[in-house]
């Protein structure tokens, strides 16, 4: 039986509203109901509300209410994701696919990789495609998924809220404007054009807003925006909030608008908790989440993009038994087969760390024979010391190397004032000297110089500054006390 049920999740900030869905034919019913809310602190305001948090709290009331279900779908609030609606020049998905993130990354003004995108085709034309593009930060996408899988809970799908909602009421009435009205949000369904998909429009209110004025202009910018293909002279209204009166919108609208009946589409059943006061338009979004698993239907799903859904881990485990069980067998053959190589150098590794041993002593007097991998690293050091004296980048006693007078100058800049703004363009270091070009603030140069004179190792060559644009201009040689330029 719990094959036929599905978990749907729709996701607001502060809010999370959960179903247990299961479907009858083409009717979905609502099984179980509850909500998980952000909890209140001191003076009743809402402490911080994560996506953590949530899971824990809906796998502890799943739980608690012993709900048995196949898979989980979510659906998330319009306040977490950015639609546009794009034209793409290719018709097919595949190509779409491939292209969607830099024609969303332009026209959103995101950056693609940190932004999970969702699409749909709206239609088709001979010049490419009309794209409905869903975007959201990947970085909420990644927190939701991961903290939903750490309860066991594992998305197959996440999805915008309009998308949800039209996954209900699809076929109720297709030549109709459909409109869902509450005190946060409102969603706006336009007649699909032909070949295509209806296109959806959510957008926030506000508890004190005019309804009634809201919903006349967006419906006749809607009927505007449609042109003559998609006319229609009906607007099916599904009011949350009971203060929509259909023939005064009659009125402002010149359409026929009345109300929209999902008692065709939708059965509730579970009875709410007390002290739980669940939007039913919450619960049409989630179980519109839920009902997307329910059997072949469209999706816009923004997993895809990023994180794929990665299915039933059956397959996978046993697929990692067999591995298992092969590698193991493998690492056992190989195991025999270095045993015996081990056993073959063991005795020519003994008679070369000897002699090994024997040139360390030889060519390092005095020193005592350390691990042979620091024996290593010793004779190399000392080689390459050898090679810089030779060459001249350093003197017998290393005090002229070009890591000490590096090491001198960053100690004199150092010890210049914090309230200098010292800018270096260039550090030139040769056998001898070091040349420095750069800039300060203004008089910046005198105290430069002078952490330069007061270096009980350094002296100061030729300088000169020169004032530009309100900074000195310096070009400054540094050379070894007791050493000429």
């Amino acid at each position: 039986m719990e094959q036929n049920r599905y978990l749907g999740i729709y996701i607001a900030p502060g809010r999370a509203t959960v179903v247990l869905v299961g479907k009858t034919g083409q009717k979905i019913e609502i099984l179980q109901q509850f909500c998980v809310t952000a909890e209140s602190g001191q003076e009743n305001q809402p402490q911080p509300f994560t996506f953590a948090q949530t899971a824990e709290a809906i796998a502890s009331a799943c739980a608690e209410k012993q709900l048995v279900f196949s898979d989980v779908a979510v659906a998330i609030d319009c306040r977490l994701y950015r639609q546009q609606k794009l034209h793409s020049e290719f018709q097919e998905y595949r190509q779409i696919t491939q292209t969607i993130r830099f024609d969303a990354e332009e026209a959103l003004a995101v950056d693609a990789s940190q932004t999970a995108i969702a699409f749909e085709i709206a239609s088709k034309q001979p010049s490419g495609s009309d794209v409905s593009t869903f975007a959201a930060p990947a970085a909420v996408m990644s927190e939701i998924i991961v903290a939903l899988q750490n309860k066991k809970l594992d998305p197959v799908t996440i999805e915008p809220d309009s998308i949800c909602f039209r996954r209900i009421i699809e076929d109720t009435k297709q030549d109709s404007i459909v409109v869902a009205v509450s005190q946060t949000r409102c969603f706006l369904i336009c007649p699909p054009l032909p070949d295509g998909k209806a296109i959806v429009r959510s957008f926030l209110t506000s508890p004190g807003q005019n309804k009634m004025a809201l919903l006349a202009r967006e419906i006749m910018l809607t009927m505007a925006s449609l042109g003559t293909k998609g006319r229609t002279e009906t607007v099916k209204v599904y009011d949350v909030t009971g203060k929509i009166d259909y023939k005064i919108l009659t009125e402002q609208t010149g359409l026929d608008v009345e109300a929209l009946d999902l008692a065709e589409k939708i059965t509730l059943q579970g009875q709410q908790e007390s002290g739980q006061n669940i939007e039913n338009l919450d619960l049409i979004i989630a179980a519109g989440a839920g009902a997307g698993l329910a059997g072949k239907t469209d999706k816009v799903d923004f997993r895809a993009d990023f994180m794929p859904y990665q299915g039933k881990r059956a397959a996978f485990e046993k697929t990692i038994k067999i591995s298992s069980a092969c590698l193991l067998v493998l690492f056992i053959a190989l195991g025999v087969l270095m045993q015996i190589q081990y056993y073959k150098t063991n005795k020519d590794y003994s008679r070369i760390q000897n002699k090994f041993k024997t040139d360390f002593i030889i060519a390092m007097p005095g020193s005592t024979f350390p691990k042979s991998n620091e024996a290593v690293r010793r004779l190399k050091s000392q080689i390459n010391r050898m090679k810089d004296v030779k060459s001249g980048l350093i003197s017998a006693s290393g005090e002229e190397s070009i890591e000490a007078k590096l090491t001198y100058l960053f100690e004199a800049l150092n010890s210049v004032p914090k309230n200098v703004d010292i800018d270096i363009d260039r550090i030139a270091v040769t056998t001898k000297t070091m040349s420095i070009t750069g800039s300060t603030n203004g008089g910046g140069y005198l105290q430069l110089f002078g952490a330069i004179d007061k270096h009980p190792k350094l002296a100061r060559g030729q300088s000169n500054y020169t004032p530009k644009e309100g900074r000195d201009n310096f070009m400054l040689t540094v050379v070894l006390k007791g050493k000429s330029e």
